[in-house]
């Protein structure tokens, strides 16, 4: 287990140049023994490897709860190719963000990113944490404010920072009949339709800062004062219960649906645009975390697609800032025995 630090930080050192996904399959000599579970088969002895397409993003709804108006900020988008694999206890993907392009330089502004999520997958429980820390941002609803027919170019905030940092831990209650690895991971078959109940904590910092607020400045003066801040930072905490179920429609095809919301504990710290006051408050805190995948298999050749998503909320005063992240990857990939002779 000495390796698993030392390819940390080797992930650490490749993701300054490359968007990285993680993945440590928890593997025990007992665990193989669910091989002979009807309603999953374990394939952890075997290698599989997978070419991936996946789109990540990040992005920040500030809704006024007064007049209802919602700002609707987010990143330039990118589109990342990579490959991973998987074998016994280990996962590990790279992918590598694709240029945007002038047009979209131009039409949404530059966005720099930083990007780093890692997943642990057991029999009994499934973690996920990650680390974004994007710069470059623009407003996708300008129409909502000001006459704004053209969409050749939005407003833009090119020195706005968004920084998330969150883990989550759950529990598989049934995990006898429900694997996790089955749907997200492809080194378990799920033979038989089954689900379970999550049950676990969560963690996550989510902070943004604009110097000149998040409003752009194309916009009336007065919905810059209805988005009355330039920066806020908070701090939540909890226990998140939730259920995720496999559907296998046939024998080859499945899909795979979680949904496990939580309730916690924030520490908030803000400031106006006005000056440097700041306004630090406790109170209650919401989060849910959203999973979905499709996969069908011939033999052991692999395709599908995967969908995770979490989205949190956060009140302060007449302000409700909902930030969120996730990533959507399609993939293609085929499971080779290391053991079978030629």
């Amino acid at each position: 287990m000495k390796l698993i630090p030392i390819l940390f930080f080797i992930l650490i050192a490749f993701s300054s140049f490359a968007q990285v996904d993680a993945g440590i399959n928890v593997y025990t000599t007992k665990d193989t023994a669910a091989s002979e579970n009807i309603y999953y088969t374990n394939k952890t002895d075997k290698l599989v490897l997978k070419f991936t397409n996946s789109i990540k993003y990040t992005k920040l709804d500030i809704t006024n709860v007064n007049d209802k108006q919602i700002l609707r900020l987010a990143p330039a988008g990118s589109l990342d190719l990579g490959f991973a694999f998987n074998y016994k206890w280990l996962g590990l993907g790279f992918t590598y963000g694709l240029p945007s392009g002038i047009h979209s330089d131009t039409t949404k502004g530059i966005t720099k990113r930083f990007d780093f999520q890692l997943s642990i997958y057991s029999k009994w429980f499934v973690i996920d944490g990650l680390y974004q820390k994007y710069r470059g941002f623009y407003l996708s609803n300008p129409s909502a404010f000001a006459n704004w027919d053209s969409i050749a170019v939005f407003p833009q905030l090119p020195d706005m920072q968004n920084y998330s940092l969150g883990a989550s831990a759950f529990y598989i209650l049934n995990n006898k009949k429900f694997s996790y690895r089955a749907a997200y991971v492809r080194n378990v078959i799920q033979n038989k339709s089954a689900g379970s109940i999550l049950i676990g904590p969560f963690f996550n910092m989510d902070a943004a800062e604009n110097p000149n607020g998040f409003v752009p400045k194309e916009m009336p003066v007065a919905v810059q004062d209805s988005f009355d801040i330039n920066y806020f930072s908070s701090l939540s905490y909890g226990l998140a219960i939730g259920y995720t179920y496999s559907v296998v429609i046939v024998k080859k095809v499945f899909m795979n649906f979680s949904i496990v919301p939580g309730i916690g504990i924030k520490d908030l710290e803000t400031r106006s645009t006005a000056g440097e006051q700041k306004i630090s408050k406790q109170g209650i805190a919401g989060r849910v975390n959203y999973r979905f995948a499709f996969g069908y298999e011939h033999r052991s050749f692999l395709i599908g697609l995967t969908f995770y998503g979490t989205q949190g909320s956060i009140k302060i005063d007449n302000l409700d800032i909902s930030p969120g992240a996730g990533m959507l990857n399609l993939f293609v990939g085929k499971r080779f025995d290391l053991k079978k002779k030629k």
